[in-house]
């Protein structure tokens, strides 16, 4: 296999770190002809929209989620001569930057962020568009925009806002079980695992291999534990768990979860140094030294770890199994979306145009460059999804209720760092399952 050593990776790592600068505007060509200079004279007088549009992004600059962003923009204005699209890029500071420009007068038509953020952070300051999405547009081939794109995400963004759409999603996200598929097979395991029972067999074939059946870091460390327990006991109980520690060591479920990793940890199924992984370090190794099975992460994984990622290396996904006395299958999972809202402050003729470059970026070519380039998930049901997530696609589409994101262990901003401890320790076998109640149940 075509593996990369740990010394080229840190020159890959060198080499993605000094890419970080800004990137250089490109000057326009001064070959343009006096027919092409007249075809776009006419077409910025036939054209009804118009205006500037402030566009702040949580891409960095040099993500190819940005560069997708511009091209797109370009196409667009091309399009609408009477359109100027300017880009702010903060990356993900955005969230938290976006409110108080607002209030200070800064000029922000159009604003990205994860939805879930969106709903928390801007739910005050974003325009509704339920209007929109019932209409036709230019690249919707006659049918109305929520027709043409994933109706998950459509019901997504109406269920965090009353029934409203107060952003139109684009680039979905989904977490689930990645794999080393290639791997997975050579040890025997050809069919993904739907039960708990199913999944540790699975383990035992791949450490019997010689491999490393799981592995996660700080970033991911509460997601066996989320998962398993959002399985045993449902969402709703996990949630309400996550903020009232004083009935921890009353409740079974937490018990029977806690003592399922142990036995995984104490069988020698996690990755020996699981206790010490600093984010990135696990992906990292993943593709690395391709000894690694399974990892739970999010459908932006392969594309965080391309660059060291081996030609041949074999992409695959399933959903969380089920387990033992659960309440809730495979039909509920982690997914979101990153979401675009327009500012309310925004005049009739601003939203128009902002929306039209909106569904123009999430129907047109462009929705398929974001997987093309960035290998996202497109939003026109039509577009391909990228080759390295045709798993992932099997497992959101089968998703009917949605867990927050990492589940709902961790939605407790004052327990999730306590939680995430209790969780790397029991993995690591540093302690038992009922110290593991105790440690994380201290909030």
């Amino acid at each position: 296999m075509n593996k990369i050593s740990r010394r080229n990776f840190l020159k890959v790592a060198g080499a993605g770190a000094a890419a970080m600068g800004l990137a250089a505007c490109g000057g326009s060509s001064s070959s343009s002809s006096s027919v092409a200079a007249s075809s776009t004279a006419a077409n910025a007088a036939a054209d009804t929209l118009s205006g500037t549009i402030e566009y702040w992004s949580s891409w960095s600059e040099t993500e190819n989620q940005a560069l997708v962003l511009k091209q797109a923009a370009d196409a667009f204005t091309q399009l609408h001569p009477n359109v100027k699209i300017n880009f702010t890029f903060n990356g993900r500071d955005n969230r938290n930057l976006v409110v108080s420009a607002i209030e200070a007068g800064t000029q922000i038509d159009l604003m990205d962020a994860n939805i879930d953020n969106v709903q928390k952070l801007w739910s005050e300051n974003i325009k509704d568009l339920s209007s929109y999405i019932d209409k036709t547009y230019d690249t919707t081939n006659g049918k109305a925009y929520k027709d043409v794109v994933i109706p998950s995400m459509i019901s997504l963004a109406g269920s965090l806002f009353d029934g409203k759409t107060m952003c139109i999603p684009y680039i979905p996200q989904a977490f689930m079980i990645f794999c080393n598929k290639g791997l997975l097979e050579e040890c025997g395991v050809t069919e993904y695992p739907q039960t708990w029972e199913e999944l540790m067999d699975a383990c035992e074939k791949v450490k019997a291999a010689g491999h490393i059946p799981v592995t996660t870091d700080s970033n991911y460390c509460t997601s066996w534990v989320g998962y398993y327990m959002s399985r045993r006991l449902g969402n709703d109980r996990v949630m309400e768990l996550a903020k009232d520690s004083s009935q921890w060591a009353s409740e079974q479920g937490i018990k029977d979860t806690a003592e399922a990793i142990a036995n995984m940890a104490a069988k020698g199924y996690f990755d020996p140094n699981i206790e010490s992984n600093v984010y990135p370090a696990a992906q990292q190794d993943m593709v690395i030294s391709e000894n690694v099975a399974m990892y739970i992460n999010g459908t932006w994984l392969p594309n965080e770890v391309a660059e060291t990622t081996p030609d041949d290396f074999k992409w695959g996904a399933f959903a969380f199994p089920e387990v033992p006395n659960g309440v809730e299958g495979t039909e509920g999972g982690c997914y979101s979306t990153y979401a675009i809202a327009v500012n309310k402050d925004c005049d009739d003729a601003a939203t128009q145009a902002a929306v039209e470059f909106i569904v123009y970026l999430t129907t047109s070519e462009w929705d398929q460059e974001f997987t093309n380039q960035a290998n996202a998930i497109p939003m026109n049901v039509d577009h391909v999804w990228p080759e390295n997530l045709a798993d992932a696609q099997v497992v959101l589409n089968s998703y009917t209720s949605r867990y927050p994101s990492q589940t709902a262990i961790i939605t407790n901003s004052d327990s999730k760092q306590i939680i995430a401890d209790a969780c790397l320790k029991l993995m690591g076998g540093s302690i038992s399952a009922d110290e593991f109640v105790k440690m994380a149940s201290a909030f």
